[in-house]
């Protein structure tokens, strides 16, 4: 009895302290995330409240047909159908064969989340984690996420720097020239890593008996080099999904009669885009109409036409996302072996 009751205090009962010390850590850590994350959104639109008028914002949003916002929410649910199908191939060359159906309701779930949530990766982990468990695989999810955001990103800077290539960013050109060749240049090192097997042996012969779980996730993520195809068609959902977007701004852009020319504000939006990617705000909230309005008035475009179609695109955005939240309540099936897997 007096053995146990040692073992306890000096093995057992620090165990339990020390998780609920990680556990409190863990929610304050989030709590403060938050709360930083909600500060910079409130930031942002303060200092946008500041430099426009809001009876001619009033003014400028009358111009707005409800059937562009109608099209530019239709487009914009065609550009999450894309982001879907992309990530369905890439998890399915991981997990096997698995039906669409099966996970683009958790898809569309994720999306809701990275629109409402604080957080512009929040869904990748309700998506990841509500999949998970219904029995698929973890290092596919985890995987194929980060590829999915690899791609995207990838497409972002291929389309802005060809964007870039057939106009001037005005004053932002060194901007844009800067930040689509690093980018482009972080593509190529990533490509090569890809290509170049060495490094992935030497990073599993150093940690893999260490951490077997990262091991295993890392060789799954290199096999996608086996598949230079899936990655190909991969690569251009990742564009379409760009695509539909960039068109939405365009629509609203006309109907808010900006002066600027159409690849003009093809390569800005890619920059608007890479900032609202950054998970500082809720959303991409603040930072993403801050950005937009910032590299447009050296233009000469007025504050309020800008807050317009950042409003509007706003409206496009959650009435696209707002469904998503009834997927939570669609139950997930449990991976079927004789499923279709999408052919590379």
């Amino acid at each position: 009895m007096l053995l146990a009751w040692i073992g306890h205090v000096c093995l057992i009962r620090p165990v339990r302290h020390q998780r609920g010390r990680n556990l409190l850590n863990t929610r304050l850590r989030n709590t403060l995330l938050f709360v930083s994350k909600t500060l910079v959104t409130v930031a942002c639109l303060w200092w946008l409240s500041r430099h426009v008028d809001f009876a001619a914002i009033k003014q400028s949003l009358t111009g707005f047909s409800v059937s562009v916002i109608l099209v530019g929410v239709l487009l914009h649910v065609g550009s999450y159908v894309a982001g879907a199908v992309r990530w369905w191939y890439l998890f399915s060359y991981l997990a096997g064969p698995v039906r669409f159906g099966q996970v683009f309701p958790s898809y569309y779930l994720g999306v809701f989340f990275n629109n409402f949530l604080p957080s512009a990766y929040g869904g990748d982990l309700a998506r990841s984690a509500r999949l998970y468990v219904s029995g698929m695989s973890g290092n596919a999810l985890v995987g194929s996420a980060v590829m999915d955001r690899l791609l995207g990103l990838a497409a972002v800077i291929v389309i802005g720097g060809l964007a870039l290539m057939f106009t001037d960013a005005g004053p932002f050109s060194t901007l844009a020239r800067t930040v689509f060749a690093g980018g482009a240049v972080g593509l190529l090192v990533g490509v090569a890593l890809m290509v170049l097997p060495g490094w992935g042996r030497a990073l599993d012969s150093r940690y893999g008996r260490r951490w077997p779980r990262l091991s295993s996730l890392l060789s799954g993520f290199l096999s996608y080099r086996e598949s230079p195809g899936l990655l190909l068609k991969a690569f251009l959902l990742s564009a379409l999904n760009q695509i539909l977007v960039v068109v939405v701004f365009l629509l609203l852009a006309r109907e808010a009669q900006l002066n600027v020319s159409a690849l003009q504000l093809v390569t800005l939006l890619m920059l608007v885009f890479l900032v609202a990617s950054l998970p500082v705000s809720l959303g991409g909230l603040g930072p993403r109409e801050g950005a937009l309005l910032a590299l447009l008035m050296p233009f000469g475009v007025e504050a309020s036409a800008v807050l317009a179609v950042s409003i509007a695109y706003l409206v496009v955005l959650w009435a696209s996302a707002l469904p998503g939240l009834s997927m939570m309540f669609v139950r997930v099936n449990q991976p079927a072996g004789e499923a279709s897997e999408p052919t590379p």
